[in-house]
């Protein structure tokens, strides 16, 4: 399987997840994500990147990378986050210690 095909999955139930939600915010996410797909014109690292700046915007609302125990953890978007997110860090070169670069 392809480091390319993995983010799609990755990303594709994450957006699965947002619209089972269809709460309205969801809505605007799964747009951005649509956007962060690799394309033509859009490479893998800078697609994680700007992935990773929606997924920064979920976890402002929804606290999904709280530590487990804590926060949401039967909220139905957590498990496709954060596969998603750990996806995209991957792809960055980033530990689960290294903190994202603005």
């Amino acid at each position: 399987m392809s480091v390319h095909a993995e983010y799609g999955r990755a990303l594709d139930a994450l957006l699965f997840g947002l619209q089972r939600l269809g709460a309205p915010e969801a809505r605007g996410w799964a747009a951005e994500l649509v956007e962060a797909r690799v394309s033509q014109n859009l490479d893998l690292g800078t697609a994680a990147t700007l992935c990773m700046g929606v997924l920064d915007h979920i976890d402002e609302v929804r606290s999904l990378s709280s530590q487990t125990g804590i926060g949401p953890d039967l909220d139905p978007l957590r498990e496709p986050f954060d596969h998603l997110r750990a996806h995209c860090r991957a792809v960055l070169g980033l530990s689960e210690e290294t903190p994202q670069a603005d």
